[in-house]
């Protein structure tokens, strides 16, 4: 699930994510409330965290534990380093980090990784 109000955003992710994922976008994190409570079961979320409703970012995540939600969530935003948010995202299982803007690929590369996704994709090339 994509998270994000920001319609230029959600045109270079799924540009980016289209050809091997399926995409569940959310017009900010009420959306994403409504869409989770209609049934929707995400593999992950990618959540921009240049919103306008940046203050309701937090709740919402905490919303997802509550919910029981344990896939990865990918944190978007202009105001994290690639190095560091590199390097977030390599010490933690849950909460992955990607600076804006990103390398090209580099968001597919970790959604890949994250969800498991690269290693099954290898393993099918080895075969």
């Amino acid at each position: 699930m994509l998270v994000s109000e920001a319609p230029l955003l959600r045109l270079a992710i799924g540009r980016e994510l289209a050809s091997g994922f399926e995409l569940i976008h959310a017009l900010g994190t009420a959306s994403a409330d409504r869409r989770l409570d209609a049934g929707a079961t995400p593999d992950a979320l990618v959540v921009d965290l240049d919103t306008a409703e940046r203050t309701a970012v937090p709740a919402f995540l905490v919303r997802l534990v509550e919910r029981g939600f344990v896939g990865p969530r990918i944190l978007v935003s202009t105001h994290f380093r690639p190095e560091p948010a590199a390097a977030y995202s390599a010490s933690c299982l849950t909460h992955f980090a990607l600076a804006r803007p990103w390398r090209p690929g580099s968001l597919r590369e970790l959604m890949e990784s994250v969800l498991g996704v690269a290693s099954l994709r290898a393993a099918a090339g080895a075969r």
